[in-house]
């Protein structure tokens, strides 16, 4: 019996050392060392924007003096964004022109008009995201496409989520964004130079947008 217990350790000893030299690691160490499998990426969920809660407020030096306030009413668009935070929101997102509400009918005709927002051959404002950087908890730098009047050029908008509720019809999320453009980088000069100092060429503009989360398919 002796013998055979040498022998039988003899030959387990040679087997190690053949799987060794061969550079095979033995079952207990193959499970034991093989990675963990990478958790699975949360798909983005679709946010479609509730109009009655989307809007975008504006404004812009008048005279020198005060600010003059403004707003777009009843945005429309998507937002995709997975919820747990681990990816960038992108936006796509509208105002039309006709929504444009300032409290008083004159001046929104005015700015329907061709000097400044030209509804006739504009009728809406869009922006399209293409990349973000994240600055903090459910915080990003988005850079993006801004077409107004025809014009499309790329800005940085600074984008929160304002937080993920729940309604009557699931789950809801809330973003605001806040920007800067020129507008007579889109060629809206009136007031700038003539008559000169009328209006302020900065414009500021902070988006409130509320959105119905898409219910996953069963």
């Amino acid at each position: 019996m002796k013998h055979r217990a040498a022998l039988a350790l003899s030959v387990l000893s040679l087997a190690s050392l053949g799987i060794a030299s061969l550079g095979v690691a033995s079952p207990a160490a193959t499970a034991q060392d093989a990675p963990a499998p990478a958790s699975a990426a949360v798909a983005p969920s679709t946010v479609t924007l509730d109009p009655v809660h989307s809007m975008a407020v504006f404004r812009v030096q008048h005279l020198g003096a005060g600010f003059f306030w403004g707003r777009f009413n009843e945005l429309t668009g998507t937002v995709q964004w997975p919820l747990d935070d681990s990816a960038a929101p992108s936006f796509d997102v509208v105002a039309e022109v006709s929504k444009v509400d300032t409290g008083s009918a004159k001046l929104d005709g005015n700015l329907q008009g061709p000097s400044f927002f030209n509804q006739a051959e504009f009728p809406t404002i869009a922006f399209k995201s293409k990349s973000a950087k994240k600055l903090g908890d459910r915080r990003y730098a988005v850079t993006g496409d801004l077409t107004l009047r025809g014009v499309t050029k790329s800005i940085e908008v600074d984008c929160t989520v304002t937080g993920v509720g729940k309604g009557p019809t699931g789950q809801k999320v809330g973003f605001e964004c806040v920007f800067t453009i020129l507008r007579a980088d889109y060629g809206m000069k009136w007031g700038i130079d003539a008559p000169k100092g009328a209006l302020g060429n900065e414009v500021k503009m902070v988006i409130a947008l509320e959105g119905d989360v898409a219910k996953p398919k069963e």
